[in-house]
């Protein structure tokens, strides 16, 4: 007769899988009558029952139908619900009292996103006699995982308390030793050696595996394994660390994402011979030669955040030189072979991430490269409000030229340090360098609600850094250089802008293009920093920011109004702000003689003001050769 395999299915991932060779009931729990949480197999005196659901799931009754495996690899399905269909995914519903018979694997639908595979199988393969699986779900990094209850360590005689605390140590060992090594796997393998009294200990992964952790093997296993570590008892043992691992063993823990045991059900494990020397035809043919001589095996499966297998710990006991046969592992060991799984996977896990934070350390502050890290979406492409920044050095090449290659080098890795630290600083993007300029963004990818502030503030740091950096350098560089920086707010596409040979995060479009304008502007203009109206009013700085004219630039439709940002404000900036952009106002509604008094009177006390003697030039050019359709926009004609 065949055996029936009962594996159920969380959104389409195998969580639980049973083997029964007898009728068994499958329904919901019931507390009151002893039944264990979903998803578990139940032996009572009278029944065999599989509970799938929790007693919160109303619609499923505790006797909901009955599983009969018959022969020739067929199984009948007998709805026992009052009530209710079962409900064959893509096939007829089963009514309530109707038997039917299959032939063929099906799905049962159980409510939610559970469903149960049913299958017959062959009893002298695969079946649960020769593998059986942990119904525990291992442990997976980030998920959370609920015990319903356990047993206080004070409640173990005290041998059996030495040997849990024994135990708990060596797993703590593996949790605390540095993942970045490969100690950290072999402190898995040992422990693992040790805790269960394994033969030999083998951990594989596979993907994309750093060739530093590969060990030196001969060749790579079946289904692109990897041995990361290995531990082997020694004398008396036939394992070896470099092969026969049993790859079938491998192949169905990643079908299960479980804790598959090996261990065959007839008195002739691995292999072994009965006391007429001869080996059943039947069993020698079934063992795979990868455990002809183990006597039995366990593997647990490594998982990632998305629940898929990316190593397996596996271990087996071996049949001994002297002929002689190893005890069975049991589920308890199982599980503590995969606590270490749990315990690897987690330091995985905490090194991927590591890689990642390195990575993104190179654009992002620590604070939103963490942010990154926990939440990868961040990183998808969208189109958000973002306040971007260009800072050019000026007399780069003046400079460079003077100070020689070796010494430019080292002179331009300081500013550009300077600069970027004022970027990192206000939890801002390093997009890019260009040059001898570099280009940064706010808010995005995470939220900064505040991103025009903050990179205001970092243009006002940009610049005092450039001040520091004067006095720093003036030994070789009497000259002075310095910086133009240019801020704009609006709305842009963000996300991968570079290409996938090299990755750069960042935004795309107009409001992108017209804060490198403005960079460009205020050479023109003579001031050091100008932001875009947009940015002076969502930060709500327009009462301390100067206007300083309505301008038009090469390649932007439209005209904005552009601001001075001052690096300090005391009396004699506000006062300057006041009467120039009075001055501003009249010259821009063809009141040229009040604009030109005002501007005259600013310049007296202003001498040095750049911008007060561009406008008291615009206003001559107005009374010597006035604009028949004047609008007191400054159109810049250059980039």
């Amino acid at each position: 007769m065949s055996h029936l395999r009962l594996a159920t299915l969380h959104a389409g991932l195998r969580i639980s899988e049973v083997h029964v060779d007898q009728p068994v009931v499958i329904g919901r729990r019931d507390p009151r009558k002893g039944d264990p949480p979903p998803v578990a197999l139940h032996q009572t005196a009278t029944e065999t029952r599989l509970v799938v659901a929790d007693v919160r799931q109303k619609e499923m009754s505790r006797q909901w139908m009955e599983v009969s495996p018959v022969e020739s690899f067929a199984f009948e399905l007998k709805n026992l619900h009052e009530h209710c269909p079962v409900v064959i995914v893509g096939d007829q519903e089963i009514l309530p009292g109707e038997v039917r018979r299959f032939e063929d694997e099906i799905l049962v639908e159980l409510g939610g996103r559970l469903t149960l595979q049913i299958e017959a199988v062959d009893a002298s393969g695969m079946g649960s006699a020769d593998y059986r699986s942990l119904e525990s779900l291992p442990l997976v990094p980030g998920g959370q995982s609920y015990v319903e209850h356990t047993a206080a360590i004070g409640q173990f005689a005290q041998s059996e308390g030495q040997e849990v605390n024994k135990m708990l140590q060596l797993a703590l060992q593996v949790v605390q030793e540095s993942v970045g090594s490969n100690a950290f796997f072999q402190k898995c393998a040992s422990a693992a050696a040790e805790m269960v009294d394994l033969d030999r200990t083998v951990v594989l992964l596979r993907g994309e595996t750093a060739e530093s952790d590969k060990l030196p093997v001969e060749s790579e296993l079946e289904g692109g394994w990897f041995q990361v570590a290995h531990h082997t008892r020694g004398e008396g043992s036939l394992g070896d660390p470099r092969g026969r691992i049993s790859t079938t063993l491998l192949k169905r823990v990643s079908e299960t994402c479980l804790t598959v045991i090996h261990q065959p059900k007839t008195g002739l494990m691995g292999g072994s011979k009965p006391a007429d020397g001869n080996v059943a035809d039947n069993d020698a043919d079934r063992l795979a030669p990868s455990l002809q001589s183990v006597q039995c095996a366990v593997a647990s499966p490594i998982l990632n955040a998305e629940q898929q297998v990316i190593g397996v710990i596996y271990g087996d006991r071996t049949i001994c030189a002297s002929g002689s046969l190893a005890t069975g592992i049991s589920d308890m060991e199982a599980t503590l072979i995969e606590i270490l799984a749990g315990a690897l996977a987690g330091g995985l896990a905490r090194r991927n991430q590591e890689r990642i934070r390195n990575s993104l350390a190179e654009f992002f502050s620590p604070k939103v490269a963490d942010q990154l890290v926990s939440d990868p979406q961040l990183m998808e492409a969208k189109e958000i409000n973002v306040t971007a920044l260009f800072c050019d050095i000026r007399k780069f090449s003046s400079v460079t030229e003077k100070l020689g290659p070796r010494k430019a080098i080292e002179w331009i890795n300081d500013v550009m340090t300077e600069l970027s630290q004022c970027v990192i600083d206000s939890d801002g993007v390093l997009v890019n360098y260009m040059g001898d300029e570099v280009f940064a963004m706010w808010g995005a990818p995470g939220d900064q609600r505040d991103h025009a502030d903050r990179a205001l503030e970092c243009a006002k740091s940009m610049l005092r850094a450039i001040e520091k950096l004067r006095l720093r350098w003036s030994s070789v560089l009497p000259q002075k250089f310095g910086a133009g920086v240019g801020i704009n707010t609006g709305p842009a596409l963000v996300g991968n802008v570079g290409s996938r040979q090299k990755f750069q995060y960042g935004p795309l479009g107009n409001t992108v293009n017209l804060s490198s304008r403005l960079q460009s502007a205020t050479k023109q203009l003579g001031v050091a920093c100008l932001a875009g109206e947009t940015t002076v009013r969502s930060a709500g700085c327009t009462d301390q920011c100067r206007r300083l004219a309505k301008l038009s630039v090469v390649g932007i439709q439209h005209c904005i109004n552009v601001y001075e940002i001052p690096l300090h404000v005391d009396e004699a900036a506000r006062r300057l702000k006041v009467e120039y952009e009075q001055a501003l106002d009249d010259f821009e509604n063809a009141r040229f003689e009040s604009s030109a008094r005002r501007i005259e009177t600013l310049i007296q006390d202003y001498p040095h003001d750049r911008p007060c003697r561009d406008l008291l030039g615009r206003v001559r050019v107005q009374f010597t050769q006035p604009s028949r359709d004047f609008d007191g926009v400054l159109s810049l004609t250059s980039k």
